[in-house]
């Protein structure tokens, strides 16, 4: 339990860093531009965007106190740069997207990858843990829940297509995050000169 509440600490010392303000601010603005180039909206309330990849490197990097933060900060600019109906700012979704970046930060901080087939199988573990939290509590019960606010439908009519694209999406997102994520993870090692992960 107190290696948990560590991690928390450690991300925030390791985010404040003049290492850590640079890589949040390069990867931030990468999000912002992943997010408009990616994103394919599908009906009124539910969309596909691959910048969550961008987000999840950050957790994986920095930890999950520099997830929650840059979650905040890549949905404020996400907001400003889409919005251009004029629609009003909802909160609610900033925290959505704040928790998921400490999700990925809960789930990949400190992780070990490598080629190895043990830290591959590793990687893929914590990968499908840290979806199903992030489709179980941001998704379907938080997104969900603004949205039928938002839209003023039900929050049961609104559950059903989230559930099945959500579901469907799973395994991509895993298979992605497999495959984008341990790239990152040698490519920032290689800049800052760091030859081995942190270990647990």
């Amino acid at each position: 339990m107190k290696s948990f509440f560590s991690m928390f600490s450690d991300s925030a010392k390791e985010m404040l860093t003049r290492r850590g303000i640079c890589t949040m601010g390069l990867l931030i603005g990468l999000h912002a531009l992943v997010g408009m180039v990616t994103t394919i909206p599908i009906g009124p309330t539910i969309k596909i965007t691959f910048a969550w990849l961008v987000l999840a490197s950050i957790g994986m990097i920095l930890g999950p106190t520099a997830g929650f933060t840059a979650g905040v900060i890549t949905d404020i600019i996400g907001f400003l740069v889409a919005n251009k109906n004029g629609g009003a700012f909802h909160p609610g979704f900033t925290l959505v997207q704040a928790l998921a970046g400490m999700f990925y930060g809960i789930f990949l901080y400190r992780a070990v990858v490598s080629k190895e087939k043990r830290d591959i199988i590793n990687l893929a573990v914590r990968s499908v843990l840290c979806k199903i939290c992030l489709i179980v509590f941001c998704n379907l019960l938080l997104n969900t829940y603004f949205c039928s606010i938002i839209y003023g439908k039900g929050f049961m009519a609104l559950l059903p297509p989230r559930i099945i694209k959500n579901l469907v999406q799973l395994p991509v997102d895993v298979i992605m995050m497999v495959a984008v994520l341990p790239i990152v993870y040698v490519a920032y090692h290689k800049i800052v000169g760091k030859k081995t992960a942190l270990s647990n």
